[in-house]
């Protein structure tokens, strides 16, 4: 018997199971999919992180713990993992998400800037910003390595004892006395306790959490810049206007094409998304369209395509907790897209659940109890 099975190797699965082994428990990890994958939510060279965050405040303490998460993995790997570019939230004066980030970084003391138009013209003339629009600075925001970040969580797993199998799909899990039982298409396997990270398909394993989950689809594109355009000194920045949806672009350094991406896309979303398709042109077009808009220097060359799966919750707002019918079961993972860079600090909060600790931070506002 296991201490723990997690279901689903993702980033926040992975993390899990690397928590768990390193404090000595006995952990397989089932992932469907072969590993490193990308029908998930958490693969891509790069992603953004952001030192304070227009959500709100009640995602702060956790976003500190993973930022001391990020620093400790690179001196345990000697590699590097966040590259610090700065980060720019931008939005018309007054918008909520600009006070949000204000307030984190008032709050924190967090090191920022708030720069009117002029400002934000003058430093960064590459980002076109309109008359009205301010922006907050936060030099400690940037990209994570995601993919080299992904592959080290799990090898430290490995290393740590747990077991990781992939191409293994759960059919379902049921309580057996005082163990769990998991099914797979290659046999049962018990433990006394189960994560579920399982992403876009956390809902099929639990049904009644399933009606507050919401599968979207998204896609992402690298663009190469115009003549060969770098933005070695241009902070990765998200930008949300009036009109339409939130933009976040990391600006292609060192000869590296620009990443775009449009939060809720196309509003392709539903069970189907589960599956899927291939991008296309309809992507590129939107995507375009924000290069166009906001960073015309880097509407270049196409470079590639990338589809991943979000999935929302109700409120947009992170499921990590025990499930409330037995404790022995932790959800985690419906991070509605803008989880990715709290991965360390979500798989730790798993363990600390799961093995009866107590979390470093306050879970309550991510209680899955909220839907049910």
């Amino acid at each position: 018997m296991y201490d723990s099975i997690v279901i689903g190797l993702g980033a926040m699965g992975s993390a899990a199971a690397w928590q768990m082994a390193r404090r000595g428990a006995s952990v397989l990890g089932l992932e469907q999919f072969a590993e490193g994958h990308g029908k998930g939510s958490s693969h891509g060279r790069t992603r953004v992180t952001r030192r304070i965050y227009s959500e709100g405040s009640l995602y702060m303490p956790l976003l500190n713990r993973a930022y001391a998460l990020w620093a400790e993995m690179e001196t345990e790997s000697g590699e590097t993992f966040l590259v610090r570019t700065g980060g720019l939230d931008i939005a018309p004066d007054g918008a909520p998400s600009l006070l949000n980030s204000i307030a984190c970084a008032e709050a924190e003391g967090i090191a920022h800037e708030v720069l009117d138009t002029d400002s934000l013209r003058a430093r960064w003339p590459e980002i076109r910003v309109p008359d009205g629009y301010i922006a907050v600075f936060a030099p400690e925001s940037g990209q994570l390595r995601s993919d080299a970040a992904n592959r080290w969580i799990r090898e430290a797993a490995r290393s740590c004892g747990a077991e990781l199998r992939f191409e293994t799909p759960v059919l379902d899990w049921r309580r057996v006395g005082d163990h769990i039982a998991v099914e797979t298409a290659s046999g049962t396997e018990i433990a006394k306790r189960v994560v579920i990270a399982a992403g876009a398909w956390a809902g099929t394993l639990l049904p009644d959490i399933d009606p507050a989950l919401t599968v979207e689809r998204q896609v992402v594109g690298w663009f190469a810049g115009l003549d060969g355009r770098s933005f070695n000194n241009t902070p990765v920045f998200q930008v949300e206007p009036d009109d339409d949806g939130r933009f976040y672009i990391q600006p292609g350094r060192n000869g590296e094409a620009t990443k775009i991406g449009l939060y809720g896309h196309l509003g392709e979303r539903g069970p189907e998304m589960r599956q899927g398709r291939a991008p296309d042109s309809r992507d590129e077009a939107v995507l375009r369209g924000g290069l166009a808009r906001w960073l015309p220097a880097a509407n270049g060359p196409l470079e590639t395509l990338q589809e991943c799966r979000f999935t929302r919750t109700a409120d947009d707002r992170f499921i990590i907790g025990q499930w409330p019918e037995d404790e022995a079961v932790t959800l985690l993972s419906p991070c509605s897209g803008h989880g990715y860079k709290f991965a360390p600090a979500i798989g730790e909060a798993a363990a600390q659940l799961a093995l009866g600790e107590t979390p470093a931070v306050d879970l309550s506002p991510f209680a899955v109890t909220r839907f049910l």
